[in-house]
């Protein structure tokens, strides 16, 4: 029974991970870009609480994805099915392993947005402006199809 305790335990907080990093693209592509896109020229200092906002969302994001590699590797260990790291020995490893790639891609794509756009975001022409907002929702997009193969996976493992 505890060792079933600990596995519910560490699923538990791999899904808060996941809810958080995921959630937070969701949340900010569906609800505060269109808000922003549409309240930038009226309201002074939003470039300033968008800076603010993303920052926050970085470090929620970093830790959630700490926080999802200790616990993925954990439950890796609790699966019979999983043969290791992007194997695509099976239907449950293959579908793993496409999810980490995308995750991979997914993390590049952040990293690009933050540190490289970023930098700049005060100073955006319609261009970056317009890049930015595409990769929020193409990240976004890769995010809900990790979610769907989390759990297809998750059935099938």
């Amino acid at each position: 029974m505890p060792k079933m305790f600990v596995f519910g335990v560490v699923r538990s907080l791999h899904d808060v991970f996941t809810a958080l990093w995921i959630g937070g693209l969701l949340t900010t592509a569906i609800t505060f870009m269109p808000v922003f896109k549409n309240a930038k020229e009226k309201i002074k200092g939003l470039g300033a609480l968008l800076i603010a906002y993303q920052k926050r969302l970085g470090t929620v994001t970093l830790v959630s994805i700490i926080g999802l590699w200790i616990t993925g590797l954990l439950l890796g260990k609790q699966s019979q099915a999983y043969s290791g790291f992007m194997s695509f020995s099976n239907t449950y490893n293959a579908l793993l392993s496409v999810k980490h790639l995308l995750i991979f891609v997914m993390i590049l794509i952040a990293v690009y947005r933050r540190f490289v756009l970023g930098k700049k975001i005060m100073s955006f022409d319609a261009r970056q402006q317009k890049l930015y907002g595409l990769l929020l929702l193409l990240n976004t997009l890769l995010g809900v199809i990790v979610l769907f193969l989390s759990g297809i996976s998750s059935a099938i493992g």
